[in-house]
Order: structure tokens, then sequence, then C-alpha cells
């Protein structure tokens, strides 16, 4: 899922740890470990600082700071995000300079970690300064890492070569859902659901989404494509009358948002898999869904067609692994057994997959 662009500009905060002046909230409460190869290879922390600045006067970001911990409590990992040398690391962190009252979040700096060394515990440091540059506050957090694979067998809801257009990595807009926004508090987001989602895209074997210029729907490969049920549960949710866009002419108002904030997804399916957790498939064409709620699907069963309705600027469908099926429902992890990547060699199993991953689902 692709927008609300215009209706994000960071503001406000919901505070929980508290420094002297500053609040600071770890959001989600559990952070889980996500990892490039399931159970081995390098271990992904997707997760947010939230952080308001109680004090009188202006704050800064001049440090993060990581301490990683084994079971025994020794240091096993460290790392530094500060001023130092010519084009310092901390130069690259948004959001560091904070007025009096104001808020931000800070995406996690350090989000990827070496997978074959114990980490029990991480420890990070946040040092703010104020306008002479005087460290002032430092913001704590312990965080207890949990590794999580999905209890549901997945498969893609798409056939064919895809192409990951955009996924979960610490760039992608997905993982960039200011919680503290007061937008999205309006609109009753208090979960980043899409915290792990993809976005996929039907390609061609030079990856390209479409023929020629890709002027009508028609010309995109993806456009009218079957969208399969990822596992087999009970549906809770689905929407089927959201408009279809056309290419290059897409307008989902604000308005239509702040009225119906499901709009976003335009055409989608919640599936309920009984074991807490739920899938999200959205962006389906108007008028496809073959399901309805109560209905019971089985993995790789029809239940619409690739669209390009709600918040959108390519054709492509939106999935999502979540805790629930409502706003304040968290994202969870997903690997996938009936695909392959491009140029990985195929070891079997289930896969992990994220931004600009080409791919063969089966």
């Amino acid at each position: 899922m692709i927008g609300m662009l215009a209706l994000l500009q960071l503001t406000a905060a919901s505070p929980r740890m508290v420094a002297p002046g500053m609040r600071l909230r770890v959001a989600p409460d559990t952070v889980l470990v996500e990892r490039s190869a399931v159970t081995t290879g390098a271990r992904y922390l997707n997760f947010d600082f939230l952080i308001t600045n109680n004090s009188a006067s202006e704050r800064r970001l001049a440090a993060v700071r990581l301490s990683a911990r084994d079971a025994r409590g020794g240091l096993v990992y460290q790392r530094f995000c500060d001023g130092s040398g010519f084009s310092p690391c901390i130069a690259a962190v948004p959001e560091r300079q904070l007025a009096a009252t104001e808020s931000a979040a800070l995406y996690n700096p350090f989000h990827t970690l070496p997978g074959d060394i114990p980490l029990a515990t991480l420890e990070y440091e946040l040092i703010y300064t104020d306008s002479t540059g005087t460290a002032t506050d430092t913001l704590r957090a312990t965080i207890t890492p949990r590794e999580y694979a999905n209890r549901t067998d997945l498969v893609l809801p798409l056939r064919g070569r895809l192409l990951v257009f955009d996924g979960h990595d610490f760039y992608a807009h997905h993982r960039r859902w200011p919680l503290s926004h007061p937008i999205l508090q309006r609109l009753g987001f208090t979960g980043n659901g899409g915290r792990y989602a993809y976005d996929l895209s039907i390609v061609d074997s030079a990856g390209r989404m479409f023929r020629g210029d890709g002027a009508r729907n028609e010309d995109w490969y993806g456009w009218n494509a079957p969208v399969l049920a990822p596992g087999g549960g009970i549906v809770v949710a689905a929407a089927n009358d959201e408009p279809d866009w056309d290419v290059g002419r897409t307008s989902l108002p604000d308005s239509v948002i702040m009225a119906r904030p499901l709009s976003l997804f335009g055409n989608y399916v919640v599936i309920d898999h009984g074991n807490g957790e739920y899938s999200l498939v959205a962006h389906m064409r108007r008028g496809s869904i073959r399901v309805h709620r109560a209905a019971r699907v089985a993995q790789g069963e029809q239940i619409g067609a690739v669209g390009f309705s709600g918040s959108v600027y390519t054709i492509h469908t939106h999935y999502q692994l979540q805790r629930g099926a409502d706003r304040g429902a968290e994202g969870l992890p997903s690997y996938f057994r009936n695909a392959t990547r491009i140029g990985a060699v195929d070891r079997g199993g289930r896969i992990h997959i994220d931004s600009g991953d080409l791919v063969v689902a089966r």
C-alpha cells in the first residue's frame, strides 16, 4: 500500500517510558526478530522509538548507542551512531531536532544484526543536547527481542514472476508508519499492521511491470490476474465496492480516508487463520471479490483479482500478516513455501523476501 503522504507530517507522540524532560516509547511493545533465512542469517529488528520533548526548550539528538548482551549479561556486540567523522552517521537520521513539546518517530537505525551471536537483550541509549550542544537527556530502553516465524502455512497470493516492489526494509513506506501522528490516531490506527507488508507486482523477464508505456490498466501484467488466499481460514472482513483508478490518475480524497479509514486498502479480504494470525490482501479489482464474511477459504483458492483500488500509484497486490483484524493489530513476519528467489540457490522450504527481490511463485 502506498499513500496518505499529504496527511502525514509528524507532530505528536504517545509517551510511556520517562526520562527527565523527555519521554520515549518503544513500538511495538514486543519486538520481533525476522531472519533473512528463516532460522539462520542476519536478524532484522523492525521497531520504532516514539519520542516527546517535554522540556521547555529545544532538544537535538546527538548520538544513538546499542549494547547487545547474551543470556548471562555478557557484552557481545556494540554499535554507535554519532557526530564523529567528516560526514557523520547521525546526519543521516531525520527528525533529530525537537522544539519544546514537539514529538517525532525515530526508526531504529541499528535494524540489521548478525545472525550468529546470542542476542538476549538490547540496550539502547539516545543522547540529546540543548541548543548549545551540551548533553541534557539520555533516554534508555532495554529490549528483549523474540524470534518469530509464522504458524500458518503461507503461499504468496500471486503466481508467476513477481517483483517485491516495496516491502518492509528500513526504507520501505510500510515500515515508516508514524503511530504517534494525530491523523493516524484519528483514523484509529494504534498498531502498524503493515510493519512486515509487501507490495507484489507481476513482471516479465526484464522486470517490467507493463507492456509499452503502461498508459492503460490493461497494459499492466498484473491487471485482473487471480489473487489467491495465502492460507486457509475464515473470512472476517471484506470490501468489494471501492472504485479502480486509471493509471496516472489516482485520487483517493482525504475526506474519504477520514470517513472510511479502511478505504486505504481499496477492495480487500481479511482471513483469520485461527491461530492468532490474520492475512490482509488488498487493492483488488472492484467487483472481483469471490468470498464473503464468515466464508471458509482454502489455501490457494481465488479470492479476487488484481486491481487498482485504494491508496495506490502502481498496479499491485498488497499483502500483510498481522495479529488481529482491527486497526490496532500489529504486523507479523511472514515466510512463504511456494516461491524461489531469482538468482538464489533454491534450498527448499520457506523463504524470506523483501524490497527488490524477484521471485517465481508456483
